[in-house]
């Protein structure tokens, strides 16, 4: 029975890497190029990034009891077209989702004593930058690039406390990040698969450097 299946797959395989060598759109030849960067190529890559920039907007309160700064990202997304074999052209997105709480003595109205009570922010922050990638060198597995854009920063913080309700507008001293936002870097992408790499980014952005994976996708082929 495992030999039955073994043969089926062998065949399908087989058949299918034939039907792709075949199969043409009239006036267009797709086809995966070798190289790890090329004209016309589209890639999509994901990954996450460490430290993050914006952490010291959350400084003001750092000396604040039992302070903790707890949340998720930054993670990028980008989609990215060769312009030449030097050239490309990519939208970067980011997320970044992270809240800060410490603990206040305030007297309870209830009981007449000081207890603590919680205080705190949430960040939200997402940007979407226009960038460009100037390829350094490319070879079938290897693409050395230096990257910088800029765009929108959608950023959006809000204070809360679980003391009394007139006191849910305090000052929690949050500076507020300019809506342009920027992004600069060099990086280096690994194909270990035709399609597939790992990529790593260092540099000024939401984080000093990041990592992900990079899906490569088919183009028109010159001619």
């Amino acid at each position: 029975m495992n030999k039955f299946f073994f043969v089926i797959i062998l065949v399908l395989g087989i058949s299918t890497q034939i039907l792709a060598q075949d199969y043409k759109i009239a006036g267009w030849d797709y086809y995966w190029d070798q190289k790890a960067h090329e004209r016309g190529q589209i890639h999509f890559s994901y990954g996450y990034g460490q430290p993050r920039l914006d952490k010291k907007l959350f400084d003001y309160h750092k000396n604040e009891d039992n302070f903790r700064v707890v949340g998720i990202g930054a993670f990028y997304w980008k989609t990215e077209y060769g312009l030449s074999r030097k050239l490309s052209v990519l939208l970067s997105t980011s997320y970044i989702l992270y809240k800060s709480d410490w603990k206040r003595m305030r007297p309870d109205p209830l009981y007449g004593i000081d207890l603590p009570f919680k205080y705190g922010s949430t960040l939200t922050d997402i940007s979407a930058n226009l960038r460009f990638n100037y390829h350094l060198f490319v070879n079938k597995e290897f693409d050395v690039y230096l990257g910088g854009g800029a765009g929108y920063n959608y950023f959006v913080h809000k204070d809360f406390t679980d003391y009394s309700p007139d006191d849910s507008t305090f000052n929690a001293q949050f500076k507020d990040p300019h809506a342009v936002s920027f992004e600069m870097s060099f990086g280096i992408r690994y194909f270990f698969l035709t399609r597939t790499a790992i990529y790593l980014e260092a540099g000024y952005g939401k984080s000093l450097a990041q990592a992900g994976f990079v899906f490569k996708f088919r183009h028109r082929k010159r001619g």
